[in-house]
């Protein structure tokens, strides 16, 4: 009995809606102009949306660098702080070591040890050719230079992991002018994140800085239920309709999380993340590929569609006047309509002055042609 009655109730509102199909209004060119009527042609909207999921903004962690004391000292300068965006290599602070000051004289050291085995395994080198001494004092001084040489390198390479470039070693090595400091550079280019010392700070070897962070591309968790996950595929589109933003999916994570039943989703946003902040929760919606079933779908302003009770309806301008056709609303995102209808892209729907159009059609009532 329910059925029948359903049955009956879909082919009263069919024949309701048939009805307003055939309406039109006989408006002429100049009427309409009076009416501030503006016309626009049909989009056609091939993708549909889905409903909203809140996403959490993150940032990939392969995009974070901590600035750390290479040696022991205190920080003497900080050029930068939170939300200063840095380049890659740029002095970024000064850090002042006692510590690099034995490094360097280690270094010096070293340096002169080999340079006297060098100049010393030349000269044995000369004296053997010419027989004046034996193969055993020559084997000597080789090992000599050998075993200053490792170590020249050795210490070369504590000041690199100290922290001081090499032009800066070379530059030690041919003035042997000691320096009392470092300079702090930034590993990536991005933006200041965190600072965890003040200047001033007496800071022991690997203490964290500054965080440094590169913003592109952000992540977004996003938390679907399992029957929705099982539609989504990497490379689909994510929108992020109150910011006007687009990520896309790189991976759907296996693991159920127990408190909600939801999976994580994950996606890559590009362009325009910096409208977004570490910790924002957004809503995003899903877009994908829809087939057409009974016609175009269309996108509309919302100020295009008009109502007569539950029915949406357009107006379409024809040869013979205004034609009022009913249409379905399938989507809306940010004040723009998805529709559905007996339309197509060569339709020319009415932009503006719908409100005086719908008053027309009201007023007109009985006197409104028919198609």
């Amino acid at each position: 009995m329910i059925k029948w009655i359903q049955s009956v109730c879909f082919i009263c509102i069919g024949l309701n809606i048939a009805a307003q199909a055939a309406t039109v209004l006989p408006l002429t060119p100049k009427e309409l102009q009076q009416m501030q009527v503006t016309w626009a042609q049909l989009q056609p909207q091939r993708d549909r949306l889905s409903a909203s999921y809140p996403a959490e903004v993150m940032m990939p962690p392969a995009q974070t660098r901590v600035v750390t004391a290479a040696q022991s000292g205190l920080i003497t300068q900080l050029k930068v702080s939170v939300g200063d965006t840095v380049k890659q290599g740029q002095v970024i602070g000064q850090l002042s070591s006692p510590d690099l000051i034995n490094l360097q004289s280690r270094f010096l050291q070293a340096e002169t040890q080999t340079r006297l085995h060098a100049q010393a395994l030349e000269r044995d080198l000369a004296l053997f050719k010419d027989g004046i001494i034996a193969q055993r004092r020559l084997q000597e001084t080789q090992s000599a230079y050998d075993t200053s040489s490792a170590l020249l390198n050795e210490q070369r390479q504590t000041l690199s992991l100290a922290g001081m470039p090499a032009a800066h070693i070379q530059q030690l090595a041919r003035n042997r002018v000691l320096q009392s400091g470092m300079a702090l550079t930034a590993p990536i280019s991005g933006q200041v994140m965190m600072q965890h010392q003040q200047v001033g700070a007496r800071v022991d070897i690997a203490t964290p800085i500054l965080t440094i962070s590169h913003s592109k591309p952000l992540w977004l968790m996003i938390q679907v239920p399992v029957e929705v996950a099982r539609t989504l595929t990497p490379g689909m589109i994510v929108r992020l309709p109150a910011q006007q933003l687009q990520a896309k999916i790189e991976t759907i994570l296996k693991q159920l999380n127990p408190q909600n039943q939801s999976i994580q989703v994950r996606a890559s946003i590009y362009q325009g993340s910096e409208q977004l902040a570490l910790g924002q929760i957004i809503d995003v919606t899903f877009l994908s590929a829809s087939e057409t079933v009974q016609g175009q779908r269309f996108s509309l302003p919302r100020a295009a569609v008009a109502r007569q009770g539950p029915q949406a309806v357009v107006f379409m301008r024809t040869p013979r006047g205004v034609a009022v056709v009913p249409v379905n609303v399938l989507d809306e995102q940010q004040g723009q309509l998805t529709i559905e209808g007996a339309l197509d892209r060569n339709s020319w729907i009415a932009m503006q002055g719908v409100a005086a159009l719908k008053g027309h059609w009201h007023g007109l009532g009985a006197h409104a042609g028919k198609e």
